[in-house]
């Protein structure tokens, strides 16, 4: 009997066939692998970090909490086509950016020859070819950022503006998504204390470069309102269960996290830290 594949799930999965892989170099300590794929949607492109590990690790992501995984990907596409999404999710036509990431996590795991259970992902419209890599060493860690970052049109300051959505309705037009690696073997709540060390240094890194919000006139911001994280335990480096500021490991994150949105935010939006006279 032929399987019947509903329409809806034709048009999410229309796509081209990968045009480009590229394969980037992670320290051999953390494990892992890293490449890029490119492809189009629509004549729009779509660029895709996937980070895929030999064996399963404990990942902390943000769209997914806590997973015994197998593979991290922060999936970018064209900001036309994120608005062409909600466009299509709001006149019910098509399926909209949620599904949309749903069938790139699938489509990748297929690829990859793995179910999407095994990988998390996150999005943003930040072009990936301004991906920023920063690692830090001190034996016996390593710890590797990977980063985009976009922050012109959805910088917010926390605490102070309004938050008006059960559910986020509008495409990821500026989104900071930080991937952090580590040889560590990281505890649950080590991987949870490092979510808050990533943010501090995302933070910091936006008042150095002195970004304000979006939405409050000369308020400085504090984030985006679409931002993610996902943190990849490792299984080689010494056990860890706390990450924060005052343990070597979490001085480790931070700094790389910090180099790392530096150096994003200026490729993706030419901010700069101002020289001091």
């Amino acid at each position: 009997m032929r399987k019947i594949i509903p329409m809806l799930t034709i048009i999410c999965l229309l796509m081209a066939a990968p045009l480009f892989a590229a394969n980037l170099t992670l320290p051999p300590e953390l494990g892992a692998t890293a490449r890029i794929l490119k492809t189009e949607r629509d004549g729009l492109w779509e660029k895709s970090l996937i980070v895929q590990l030999p064996e399963r690790r404990h990942l902390l992501s943000t769209s997914d909490g806590i997973i015994n995984g197998l593979g991290a990907i922060n999936h970018s596409a064209h900001p036309l086509l994120w608005k062409k999404l909600a466009v299509e999710l709001a006149t019910k036509l098509q399926c909209g950016g949620k599904t949309y990431e749903q069938q790139r996590k699938g489509m990748i795991a297929n690829k990859l020859g793995l179910q999407p259970a095994d990988l998390t992902l996150v999005g943003t419209a930040a072009d990936m070819d301004n991906l920023a890599v920063v690692t830090k060493q001190f034996p016996p860690f390593t710890v590797t950022a990977l980063v985009t970052a976009g922050a012109k049109s959805n910088a917010l300051r926390a605490g102070v503006d309004e938050g008006t959505n059960i559910e986020p309705s509008d495409p990821p037009a500026g989104t900071i998504n930080i991937i952090v690696l580590t040889n560590a073997r990281l505890t649950d709540g080590a991987l949870a204390r490092a979510v808050v060390t990533i943010t501090e240094a995302k933070t910091t890194a936006l008042e150095d470069l002195k970004v304000t919000s979006s939405y409050t006139k000369g308020v400085q911001a504090t984030g985006t309102g679409t931002d993610s994280v996902i943190v990849v335990s490792g299984t080689t480096g010494p056990k860890v269960t706390y990450s924060g500021g005052h343990s070597r490991i979490g001085d480790l994150i931070a700094k790389a996290v910090h180099q790392a949105v530096l150096e994003a935010l200026e490729k993706q939006n030419g901010f700069k830290l101002k020289k001091k006279p």
